[in-house]
């Protein structure tokens, strides 16, 4: 899954992008940016990706 991906999906869950920024550490232009593909440092995307999958056990959760 892409970086792409995954913002899109923790969008789908109710994410803004500034909460997203907040989150990884970033500010919301550098999430926008990333939503139309463009590139992150690694750093960003490994905590995209590590805030993607938390939420993704969360909502998991929820629906059991």
């Amino acid at each position: 899954m892409t970086i792409q991906e995954m913002l899109q999906k923790l969008i789908d869950l109710g994410f803004s992008q500034r909460a997203i920024a907040d989150r990884v550490g970033v500010t919301q232009p550098t999430i926008y940016r990333a939503t139309k593909g463009a590139a992150v440092r690694y750093e960003v995307g490994k905590a995209i990706e590590l805030f993607y999958e938390e939420q993704k056990k969360v909502a998991e959760k929820q629906q059991k």
